[in-house]
């Protein structure tokens, strides 16, 4: 049995490496921008940004202008057309997706959904000058409980893509369901579906919930906490360490399209332990509107 001091110091040096990643210069808090493409659109115009923009056979295009303020591909100044390749740069590694600069900005692009199920494409926009002046020091969090690292077992399962309802009315995020981790709280069990994100070093498992702290304590639409595998082939996961929780992205920025959590990951009990919500609040405005 690992010693509850090295359990809660390990615990505090994760916690300030979670605190600085949220002011990196091209995090999630440095997000300032996201607009919207969909499949035929072409010669679009996106405020803040050069050239000219569209979307070809769920391809995304710009165009450079011909002269004045560019993009920087991958390197070099584009020239012409070029794709603009969807991708998750800064979280989880980004496929075919390359580095795109205009001046100190990172420009990316992402595919989601409408609740109608056509392909759309936000065009996000990062500034490291937001995020540098951003303090996120007085972000708390409960204190580490060795009580809330619950034993679990997972149960993985055919992996299958769910268009799942973000907090961006009218989008929809593919979150990818590898299986299920059971676990007990108070002699009652619990059964939370995992996402799997995609990384540079193979498969995240992810539990997303939702307690009796959301929205009191705790960022109301949820929280995640990212869990490790106890074998190699990914079959096994021994522990869920509720300390860990962190709030989502939207809770700190307001150009994301978080998903909200199914509803069998929403527990009917207080969850004492992770990360509890930001003393400023997000308010909110939508940046996708439906045609």
């Amino acid at each position: 049995m690992t010693a509850d001091e090295h359990l809660a110091g390990q615990w505090r040096e994760w916690r300030h490496a979670r605190i600085s990643e949220l002011s990196r210069p091209y995090g999630w808090t440095a997000l300032v921008a996201q607009h919207w493409l969909k499949e035929g659109d072409t010669g679009v115009v996106l405020d803040g940004l050069p050239g000219t923009w569209a979307v070809s056979d769920g391809t995304v295009l710009y165009t450079a202008p011909a002269s004045g303020e560019n993009l920087v591909v991958d390197g070099e100044y584009a020239v012409g057309t070029v794709e603009i390749v969807p991708g998750r740069n800064q979280t989880y590694g980004h496929g075919r997706s390359v580095p795109v600069y205009h001046g100190v900005r990172e420009v990316e692009t992402i595919p989601r959904t409408t609740d109608d199920g056509d392909s759309i494409f936000a065009v996000r926009v990062r500034d490291p000058r937001e995020s540098a002046r951003k303090d996120f020091s007085g972000l708390a969090a409960y204190d580490y409980d060795p009580a809330w690292r619950v034993p679990a077992r997972f149960t993985p399962s055919a992996r299958e893509d769910v268009e799942q309802v973000t907090v961006e009315t009218g989008v929809r995020e593919t979150t990818s369901r590898i299986g299920v981790l059971s676990f007990e709280l108070d002699g009652r069990g619990y059964e939370l579906a995992l996402i799997g994100k995609d990384a540079s070093y193979g498969v995240q498992p992810v539990a997303h919930i939702r307690d009796l702290t959301s929205g009191k304590t705790t960022y109301g639409a949820g929280r995640v906490v990212e869990l490790q595998f106890a074998d190699s082939s990914g079959e096994r996961i021994d522990w869920i360490d509720f300390n860990y929780l962190t709030a989502l992205p939207c809770a700190f920025t307001n150009f994301v399209t978080c998903p909200l959590p199914p509803s069998q990951n929403h527990l009917d009990v207080e969850v004492l332990a992770g990360e509890k919500k930001p003393e400023v609040e997000i308010d909110r405005v939508l940046t996708f509107q439906s045609t």
